[in-house]
């Protein structure tokens, strides 16, 4: 009577409604990845993959220290009183 052909039972559009999930899944995933590898480019590793390139990555407020120190806002020893308080070494 219907000689094998599924698609006229009338439920082609379950098909269509499978197929159009599956390409939003992947969209999904294509576009998480592409994001996870934009924020970790920053903490680029040697190829070894052990230890990462360039200098650790400093917080906020080492940077906004280092800023204040470079623009003449704060001394020295001030800049090295604020780190010892943030419990952050200066570097070398």
């Amino acid at each position: 009577m219907m000689d094998g052909n599924w698609l006229f039972l009338g439920f082609a559009w379950i098909f269509g409604l499978v197929l159009l999930l599956v390409v939003v899944l992947l969209a999904v995933l294509v576009v998480r990845a592409l994001i996870s590898f934009t924020r970790n480019e920053g903490a680029q590793t040697s190829a070894a993959g052990a230890q990462p390139l360039g200098p650790p990555p400093r917080s906020r407020a080492r940077q906004i220290l280092d800023e204040r120190l470079a623009h003449g806002h704060i001394t020295p020893d001030d800049y090295n009183e604020r780190l010892r308080v943030l419990g952050e070494t200066p570097l070398p």
